[in-house]
């Protein structure tokens, strides 16, 4: 294999993550990179277990002097978010990613990188990989599905886990130590229709393109919800014309704010100029009222023809839009205790037409740093699909964790970043879901921060990783581990 990172610094960082980029790893299909991991320790003689999830942990002993430190844990997660250009042929089950290297960033060729959180599982197994570190007893967790609801780590057995002190390598923007974190539910929704074939004309509207982004470090950025802007075009469409669904469909994550969308309508042959009319003019419209942000690649694009079809009756069709455009998406509520800070959020990430199962599901992922507020927004959602006939069902909530003032970790991370870099990093609490809040709650006594690397649109085709970033952060690491109590 040619490596594109070679010469890059840490040198054993970036071998690393090249190596990681070479095995599929989306949510679901870690177990090549399981396999991967164990065959690492076993090189290196260091103990291991691996779980059913492909959880995987391994340890190593303190070096001479640290026997009697705290054990620290290192944590990342092995699964990334897998989104890719539609003009670009990608299959995230099978190929490895391209990597592009340019102006001191890392991306991939027209797909998501990984660097959430490949970048970490790069930086533990250097760190192992180094015998001459001065550091404790290490406990190194690999998880698996943190990108859909932290199900690694939340069904990963923590009987035996030492560790005092938590490093979690799942940030993305150096000098910020983040110190607590929201808790989160997924929320399903299930809206059962019916079908009715015949003779029709119809449109295909397609929203391609727009930013989308992460549901939580960007819920509070001017970029579209394809799914939203998707229902606002159709609704209004459905107030001059009589239309009925066809699909419709969009994202398939819920922390990813979607920026595609897709949905086919029928309507009477009778009424194709007035649609064709009335349809492009809302099109153009929103097009042009797309933000900066999704106005560079977002498109709004309608195809129209005739054929026979099975599409919704007219009234599911309603109810479907009505839940699309009803249901809470976005910014629920600001903190009053920390300026900027999201308390409450809802992203509807999810969205697709199930033809066999005669139904349309919606996929919500809600987020609040106050459980009260995560609980009332859940309700809401629920009550606006009830109310149109929708179904919800509820997944994967795990908690958030409270800002400590005495966190010895948050401390180690200020001393070692100001140390090497002569000032001060930020500490900071964030609206997105970490596997801290879990790792916290099942370890009793244990000190977490979360720390990472600069980048840039994750989630996303355009998602980079700065290299000067990563070496400054490592390094952070490694002073980190080097201190003593």
């Amino acid at each position: 294999m040619e490596r594109v990172l070679a010469g890059l610094n840490p040198q054993k960082v970036f071998e690393y993550f090249e190596d990681l980029c070479q095995i599929p790893h989306g949510s679901y299909k870690e177990s090549g990179v399981a396999d991967w991991l164990c065959q690492f320790a076993e090189n290196h003689k260091l103990s291991y277990r691996r779980d059913a999830l492909h959880n995987v942990l391994i340890c190593k002993a303190a070096s001479a002097g640290y026997e009697t430190e705290p054990v620290v844990m290192l944590a990342g997660h092995t699964d990334m978010v897998c989104v890719k250009r539609v003009d670009v042929a990608h299959d995230f089950t099978r190929d490895p990613l391209t990597l592009v290297v340019k102006d001191g960033w890392i991306s991939a060729a027209g797909t998501s990188l990984g660097g959430d959180d490949g970048i970490a599982v790069a930086m533990m197994l250097a760190i192992l990989d180094d015998d001459a570190l001065p550091h404790p007893a290490l406990e190194c967790l690999f998880t698996v599905q943190e990108e859909v609801g932290l199900g690694g780590a939340s069904g990963f057995d923590y009987t035996g886990i030492r560790a005092a002190l938590l490093y979690n390598l799942d940030s993305e923007e150096e000098g910020i130590g983040t110190v607590s974190c929201a808790g989160g539910i997924r929320v399903d929704i299930k809206r059962p229709v019916r079908f009715q074939t015949g003779e029709t004309a119809y449109a295909d509207v397609k929203i391609q393109g727009l930013r989308g982004g992460h549901s939580g470090a960007e819920i509070h950025l001017p970029r579209g919800n394809a799914h939203r802007i998707l229902g606002t075009i159709l609704a209004s469409l459905m107030k001059t014309t009589e239309i009925r669904l066809v699909t419709i469909d969009g994202g398939k994550m819920d922390n990813a704010i979607p920026g595609n969308a897709e949905a086919i309508v029928a309507y009477p042959k009778d009424a194709d100029v007035v649609v064709r009319e009335t349809l492009n003019a809302l099109c153009e419209a929103q097009q042009g009222q797309l933000s900066e942000d999704d106005r560079v690649g977002g498109t709004i694009l309608v195809e129209y023809g005739f054929g026979t079809l099975s599409s919704m009756t007219t009234g599911d069709t309603k109810a479907v839009l009505s839940i699309l455009c009803n249901t809470p998406n976005g910014i629920d509520a600001m903190s009053e205790d920390m300026p900027g800070l999201v308390e409450s959020s809802s992203n509807l990430g999810v969205l697709y037409t199930d033809m066999a199962a005669c139904c349309v599901n919606f996929g919500f992922l809600v987020r609040a740093s106050v459980e009260e507020r995560k609980d009332a927004l859940t309700k809401r959602i629920t009550d606006c699909a009830e109310m149109w006939g929708g179904m919800a069902a509820y997944s994967g909530a795990y908690p958030g964790w409270a800002y400590d003032k005495n966190s010895v970790a948050a401390k180690r991370y200020v001393d070692a970043y100001t140390h090497l870099f002569g000032h001060a990093p930020r500490l900071e609490a964030i609206h997105a879901g970490l596997e801290c809040g879990l790792m916290k709650h099942a370890v009793p006594g244990l000190d977490p921060i979360s720390i990472g690397p600069d980048m840039k649109d994750i989630h996303t085709p355009q998602e980079r990783i700065s290299i000067s970033s990563v070496e400054r952060v490592y390094w952070t690491v490694c002073e980190m581990l080097k201190m003593k109590n």
